[in-house]
């Protein structure tokens, strides 16, 4: 099976904007995407000089592959709410639309219709109902023995930080303990984190960063590593 390129993600968003109803992706194609990006992150830190052209590529690529994914999650949830809240208020909905949607897609659709069906029966008709949510709804064809407990928030990998969590203009006692603090001597070029954070450093900026990245600017004399007191 050929792997899906940022070419690919682009004409399935192209696609996906261009038409009202729901286009047609692969049904794993979240998965094969979470996959790559994966990898293009070990490919990348394998590289001895993170700031290089070739660790860099590999992050640029990483970065294209997360904002397509993103963008075409964004435009097909939002259908896929508009359907179920449809068909929760009794309309209509095409098969060919449930058709489309990937496994993943179709238990939100089963998530919101059910909410959404809820409410209406308990506030409209006066009907109080069992409610539903994402966090204990089980889909039709799954049984409550094998439903997933989600009650505790999952540990994130390095792959998984937010790049809201770095903090570029001061030493930040809250970074995500994988990231070391550090104090930036020269003018650096622009470069992009492994969280996908992009920098661009001056002398006397203070900025967290993942230790292989702290650890070849602190070997080459551009920075200096900061112990910070808790």
């Amino acid at each position: 099976m050929s792997r899906i390129s940022t070419s690919d993600l682009h004409g399935y968003l192209i696609d996906e904007r261009n038409m009202g109803s729901l286009a047609e992706i692969p049904a794993t194609l979240y998965e094969e995407i979470h996959a790559d990006i994966l990898s293009l992150y070990k490919q990348a830190a394998a590289h001895e000089d993170p700031f290089g052209e070739g660790a860099q590529s590999i992050l640029k690529e990483r970065e294209s592959l997360r904002e397509y994914i993103r963008d075409l999650y964004g435009v097909r949830t939002r259908k896929i709410l508009a359907l179920a809240l449809a068909r929760a208020n009794g309309e209509e909905i095409d098969r060919d639309e449930i058709r489309m949607m990937v496994p993943g897609e179709r238990v939100l659709f089963d998530v919101v219709y059910e909410s959404a069906l809820s409410c209406r029966k308990t506030l409209l008709d006066g009907k109080p109902t069992l409610e539903t949510t994402a966090y204990h709804f089980v889909p039709a064809e799954v049984s409550a023995e094998q439903a997933p407990v989600l009650l505790q928030p999952v540990n994130e990998t390095p792959d998984e930080l937010c790049a809201d969590e770095v903090n570029v203009t001061s030493a930040d006692a809250h970074a995500p303990e994988s990231y070391r603090v550090i104090a930036v001597y020269e003018n650096l070029p622009e470069f992009q984190d492994y969280s996908g954070r992009i920098y661009a450093l001056s002398p006397g900026d203070v900025v967290s960063l993942p230790p292989q990245m702290a650890d070849v600017l602190c070997k080459d004399n551009k920075a200096l590593s900061i112990r910070l007191r808790k």
